[in-house]
């Protein structure tokens, strides 16, 4: 797995509050997203996902475009030289990565000081499912998945440097991380994506 680029600030790129978030999304070839948190704080962004889902200093949802989302509308391992946000392991073709920006040094029994927040998955449920529907990619499991999902899919699931747990809990728990964690929160947030669309 790739190194993840630095982090920039949320001032770097366009960003509205998520009530005002009404994109321009160029037409093209989309077929997956993949939804993260990016282990960091609720300030950082990160151009490897193409919207990222932060906190605002008075505790509002913002929205920031971090990355064109016609870089990835490709195979982009044909010709890895161009750039593309490079979100969730060998998945990046047709495939778009929005994460919360949260969870710096946490562990599955421990959030830490960034822990994820109500408002910030609310914002990720609602940003995905208004990329879903315009691009008709389906609210269900095989299209729209967690990274954790992915990593249990593709067999790099866990808390080690390598391995990927976002987003496989919403919530800090004693019991140990269990790979059964990524579908059901799957399940629970696709759930919530559906409601937004209501």
């Amino acid at each position: 797995m790739s190194e993840r680029p630095p982090e920039q600030r949320i001032e770097s790129y366009p960003h509205r509050l998520l009530d005002a978030w009404r994109p321009a999304l160029p037409d093209g070839r989309i077929e997956r997203i993949y939804t993260h948190w990016s282990g960091h704080d609720y300030a950082s962004v990160f151009p490897s996902y193409h919207i990222c889902v932060a906190l605002a200093p008075n505790g509002g949802v913002l929205v920031v475009e971090t990355n064109d989302v016609r870089a990835n509308m490709r195979d982009v391992y044909a010709q890895p030289d161009l750039p593309y946000a490079a979100h969730t392991y060998r998945r990046n073709s047709f495939a778009l990565g929005v994460s919360m920006m949260a969870m710096l040094d946490a562990t599955p029994h421990d959030f830490g000081r960034y822990p994820l927040t109500e408002a910030l998955v609310h914002g990720l449920c609602v940003v995905t499912a208004r990329l879903a529907r315009h691009y008709g990619v389906p609210l269900d499991a095989e299209h729209v998945m967690s990274h954790a999902e992915a990593a249990v899919l593709d067999g790099y699931f866990g808390c080690g440097d390598d391995e990927r747990w976002d987003v496989a809990r919403l919530r800090a728990e004693p019991r140990a991380l269990e790979a059964r964690d990524a579908r059901e929160i799957g399940d629970a947030l696709r759930t919530k994506m559906r409601g937004a669309l209501e």
